[in-house]
């Protein structure tokens, strides 16, 4: 790695950084070039300079001078806070290592990748205040990585993602996006939140470029060719302090300062960048949009048996003498119907066809007796799928119900009384059904009491026993409230309806899941958005006010992912532990499991991180 000093040509004023810091004197120009030592990128550190050397290894510099603080073979190099990323070319592994001036320490390598590392950069995230790096190759593979949480290095890999071929680059955002250059088309944007989808854009087309460098300035990104040439992220030229081909490959921008490396003549050349006054108020690394809470994944169920859209909904089961023995119901939408213990292992599986949703009621009084039933909607025959659990949580499949409805969807249960129980189930033409559940001849019988509709699809839904009402989701416009109090279902007409809370804003459709948490102190409507991977309280009593919002996140202790296109959830205010399970607990099919990518799972978490987290009274 070599380094120089010139004099400043222009009011951008070139300069070259020397291994020995020599001044520079008006008018003249001073260069010293010791032998190269392989340079390749650069990164400000408190007030330092940081260089990968791939002879000698991460150098640094101070009052006196230029020195190395960690010995090795390193290319590439991303910093933020103590850690610093690089990729340690004599064992081909990624390499992290906490700064410190008085003692540099290299921490565990990433596990060998099955490619070659071509670049890196990090990712801190607000939302669980962990950090994340994403590493890739030019052939367009790219994961992404947890490296640290609560200050503890333990490297995770969160998911695998295809990326621009020919990628060079990376950067991310305080808006969690990642940008990719690559020298074909240009740069390219992709989510960048761990539960994000494997979504991609085309920021600006600079075709057939020689693009080799990438930094962000005011949370913007600059883009850097072999020939000295800047653009911004609209593809405008910018105001460059390099004017010489020098064959420049990579780019670092900080404190109005720009540093890249030639690897034509080995050196790292510095300059004056006064574009970043042109790139809005708020400071680098201060995100522009909201930063949604994130309440971390406390169990994981199994998961599915096959891969693709496979689980959709779950529904909770309690213990009546021993919560912590509870179970989780859950749809797989593919096959059957599934059952968990509260560690999340799959206790019981019934192959019973394509159910969607399924729900429960305990306790009710059918035939002289209190029973527990579980009721899913089943796609393969446009029919009720019925159950009856024992004291311990065993389904035992009882005779399976017709229904009046084609393609039908979501359920829900109602209870409005001991000994009485409805089925709610829709279709995609937005009809619902409401069925009556009367135990007759020694099996449960469903009949058509009612027929309800709403203008298009829906499929969540959740009654409120006590209070006789149906709250439902239509997917791309809003929630519906029915009064099922204001009509009696015996001369079957369209009862009181009406849109309480309309999708936009903090409620981004489409909608999907919807439970009610109801104690004595709170009364609250959760509603899963899978338009932005968050679960949504509001007040269930008009005026139906917005309480907050959340993400399920990462536990990196445990090594579980977050949850993300969210189809069904369920609550529960009843204990289903001791401890922090005392407050009940709230389940959530999880459309993209990673930590790594799997088959799909439930997530769940205790009530009271929820509570915590949204600051709940």
């Amino acid at each position: 790695m070599t380094f120089k000093h010139v004099l400043t040509q222009s009011a951008l004023g070139l300069t070259l950084l020397s291994s020995a810091l020599i001044a520079v004197q008006a008018q003249t120009a001073e260069v010293v070039q010791p032998s190269p030592a392989g340079g390749s990128e650069v990164a400000k550190w408190q007030s330092h300079w940081l260089y990968a050397s791939e002879q000698q290894g991460l150098l640094l510099t101070d009052n006196a001078g230029l020195k190395t603080v960690v010995p090795g073979q390193f290319e590439y190099l991303a910093v933020h806070n103590n850690i610093a990323l690089t990729y340690d070319t004599q064992v081909d592994q990624v390499q992290g290592i906490k700064l410190d001036l008085n003692n540099m320490q290299r921490l565990v390598l990433l596990p060998k990748r099955s490619f070659q590392v071509e670049w890196l950069c990090l990712q801190p995230r607000l939302a669980d205040g962990n950090l994340y790096a994403w590493i890739g190759d030019e052939a367009g593979r790219a994961e992404q990585w947890l490296l640290t949480s609560d200050e503890q290095w333990k490297p995770q890999l969160v998911r695998s993602m295809s990326v621009a071929m020919g990628a060079l680059k990376c950067r991310v955002d305080s808006n969690e996006q990642l940008y990719v250059i690559d020298n074909g088309q240009g740069l390219w944007r992709y989510a960048a939140a761990p539960h994000s989808p494997d979504e991609s854009a085309l920021v600006v087309s600079l075709p057939d470029n020689s693009l080799t460098g990438l930094a962000m300035v005011a949370d913007q990104p600059v883009m850097l060719d072999e020939s000295g040439q800047m653009f911004d992220a609209q593809g405008q030229r910018l105001n460059s302090p390099f004017t010489q081909n020098l064959a420049l490959e990579s780019l670092y921008i900080a404190d109005n300062q720009a540093q890249a490396y030639s690897d034509e003549d080995g050196y790292f050349y510095l300059g004056q960048f006064e574009q970043a006054q042109l790139y809005g108020s708020h400071p680098a690394g201060t995100p522009s949009k909201d930063v949604i809470k994130e309440v971390p994944t406390a169990v994981e169920s199994s998961i599915a048996d096959r891969a693709g859209d496979t689980m959709d909904d779950p529904a909770i089961w309690i213990h009546p003498t021993a919560p912590e023995k509870s179970r989780i119901l859950g749809t797989n939408k593919r096959w059957g119907l599934l059952s968990f213990n509260m560690q999340g292992q799959q206790v019981q599986a019934l192959a019973v066809g394509r159910v969607n949703n399924v729900d429960i009621r305990q306790g009710v009084n059918l035939g002289g007796k209190l029973r527990d039933i579980a009721v899913a909607s089943n796609r393969d025959r446009d029919s009720l799928s019925l159950f009856e659990l024992n004291n311990e949580g065993e389904l035992i499949q009882l005779a399976e119900q017709a229904t009046p409805l084609t393609d039908i969807y979501g359920l829900c249960l109602y209870q409005p009384q001991a000994d009485e129980l409805y089925a709610f189930v829709n279709n995609k033409a937005g009809e619902i059904s409401q069925m009556a559940l009367r135990w007759q001849d020694g099996q449960l019988t469903a009949t058509e009491v009612r027929r309800l509709t709403v203008p298009s699809q829906p499929e969540g839904c959740v009654a409120d026993d006590k209070q006789q009402r149906l709250f439902l989701g239509e997917e791309n416009s809003g929630i519906w409230l029915f009064d099922l109090a204001s009509d009696t279902p015996s001369n079957r007409l369209q009862i009181n309806a009406e849109m309480i809370i309309q999708a936009g804003g903090p409620l981004v459709a489409d909608i999907e899941g919807i439970a009610l948490y109801q104690t004595a102190s709170a009364d609250y409507l959760v509603v899963s958005s899978q338009g932005n991977d968050s679960y949504l309280l509001y007040q269930s009593q008009a005026p139906y006010e917005y309480v907050g919002r959340f993400r399920i996140g990462v536990n990196a202790a445990k090594g579980f992912d977050g949850s993300a296109e969210t189809d069904g959830l369920d609550v529960t205010t009843q204990a289903v532990g001791s401890g922090r399970w005392a407050q009940g607990m709230m389940v959530v099919q999880d459309g993209r499991n990673r930590m790594p990518d799997q088959n799909q799972n439930f997530k769940w978490v205790p009530w009271s991180e929820i509570s915590q987290a949204l600051e709940l009274k």
